[in-house]
């Protein structure tokens, strides 16, 4: 019996690896941040300045958002990505629906004891399900 234990208590992931995992993706997903920031903060300087008209900056806004920054973010997070990671963290995957699920129970509790108006008792559900979004 005491095998047993000793042998589960070895197979399980040690704390310190967790951590040690947990800060190198935190500082791949930091540094494609602050790229962002850098990056952001030229674009607001250079339209500040003049140098890039009204609509120059709506298009760089809309490309960098919906294009360069998701490709940095996911080009620096990849590849810290492992079997190992994934087969220990995919509960992960996981809490936003949670979250949801919760957040729409009490969104509808909210509406049953506040009675707010038909109008507006689906924006009741949404601000309370997507709070902190």
């Amino acid at each position: 019996h005491t095998s047993t234990s000793r042998s589960t208590m070895e197979d399980s992931p040690e704390p310190q690896d967790f951590l040690d995992l947990a800060r190198t993706i935190a500082l791949a997903a930091g540094r494609s941040v602050g790229q962002a920031a850098v990056l952001t903060g030229a674009g607001v300087y250079m339209g500040r300045a003049g140098h890039i008209s009204k609509a120059g900056t709506r298009v760089l806004s809309v490309l960098s958002m919906r294009v360069t920054i998701p490709c940095m973010l996911f080009s620096r997070v990849v590849p810290q990505v492992s079997w190992e990671l994934l087969l220990e963290a995919w509960p992960m995957a996981l809490l936003p629906l949670f979250f949801v699920a919760t957040g729409l129970a009490l969104g509808s509790a909210v509406v049953k004891i506040t009675r707010p108006p038909d109008s507006f008792r689906k924006l009741v559900v949404a601000a309370v399900a997507f709070g902190s979004s």
